[in-house]
């Protein structure tokens, strides 16, 4: 019950504040003005709050079109190749599986990514529907990885072919990977739960304690769009660094446009991980002003954008303040932070 109240609390207030003030909002211009002064925070205490033109790279489902994503292989890569990739934060997706293992996954199923139809003879076979073992000696997930649209240079691997690094791989597996090649550099991590209701509960309960018995709060923050999860996440696993739901990106936008007091409503989340560019619709609202992000590190919360692949767009968000810009291609963020210093 103690998860079951705020979260219907949460959904309530959003309600009632976007029928009331959004269409209001909407119909008040918001471009943006690329003059007005950048707020810097010296004194802020969160550690996501980047010094302004010193954006965060980071690598959006490990490096989605550079590499097949959410794979070792993309992970070793972005490791191998990262003094032209600049890469500051991972961020990938994980799913709970039928025992109790957290692997890496975007999607519900392996439909997408793998020769999951094929392997199970039908499509839609959710991560929580199989094993670890059966997940890992089955699928190549590589199998439908191209970066013209026109060659498939992993398709058709099975069964012994099929390299360990495009199997299936478990989230603890990745970042003991990452912190024993990465020299000397502490990357960040944006973990973000797929799973939904009781399996999502589990899923936050196992990375949990992957990240405590490693000691990486400090350069962890986690995620789930799903709100019930992110509730048992928050209630929970309060010394676990978050970012806002959905419904509370809607508050925060809500209370950044009006400039009300954002101390008036219980914020226990320590960033902003929302689209930008052709992710976002930002021809309606545009989440990517000075003024948003101001607002933001007034209140000491960092701001991150995802899927951000247009340099144009990376720019334009670096200028403005953003602190951290996910990405497919993360060579082109590092050559857009290079571009504005």
């Amino acid at each position: 019950m103690y998860i079951i109240f705020p979260f219907i609390k949460s959904i309530c207030k959003t309600i009632v504040l976007a029928v009331a003030i959004i269409p209001m909002i909407l119909t008040m211009p918001h471009p943006g003005n690329p003059d007005t002064p950048i707020y810097v925070n010296e004194n802020a205490e969160n550690p996501y709050i980047r010094e302004y033109l010193d954006t965060d790279v980071s690598a959006h489902r490990s490096g989605a079109g550079i590499a097949p994503q959410n794979t070792l292989m993309a992970f070793e890569y972005v490791l191998k190749e990262n003094k032209s990739l600049g890469v500051d934060v991972f961020e990938f997706d994980v799913h709970i599986t039928a025992d109790g293992e957290l692997v890496l996954l975007h999607n519900t199923t392996y439909d997408a990514t793998s020769n999951a139809v094929e392997a199970f003879g039908r499509k839609d076979v959710k991560v929580s529907e199989l094993t670890y073992k059966e997940a890992y000696d089955t699928l190549n997930l590589g199998e439908n990885f191209t970066v013209d649209g026109e060659n498939y240079p992993y398709r058709g691997l099975r069964g012994k072919d099929i390299p360990e690094n495009l199997r299936v791989v478990k989230c603890e597996t990745v970042i003991d990977f990452i912190e024993k090649n990465s020299g000397n550099k502490d990357f960040c991590y944006i973990i973000e739960i797929k799973s939904t209701g009781i399996n999502g509960m589990k899923a936050a309960d196992k990375l949990y304690s992957i990240v405590t018995e490693r000691k990486l709060q400090d350069r962890v923050i986690w995620a789930s769009s799903k709100e019930l999860v992110s509730v048992y996440m928050e209630h929970k696993y309060p010394d676990m660094p978050r970012s806002a739901r959905t419904t509370e990106v809607i508050l925060f936008y809500i209370y950044s446009r009006m400039n009300w007091d954002l101390n008036d409503i219980d914020v226990s989340y320590i960033a902003l991980q929302i689209p930008y560019g052709k992710s976002g619709a930002k021809g309606l609202v545009n989440l990517g002003t000075r003024e948003f992000i101001n607002y933001a590190h007034r209140n000491d919360i960092a701001v991150q954008y995802w899927t951000v692949n247009e340099a144009e767009d990376a720019e334009l968000l670096v200028r403005n303040g953003a602190d951290c810009i996910m990405s497919d291609y993360p060579q082109m963020v590092y050559e857009a932070v290079k571009n504005c210093r």
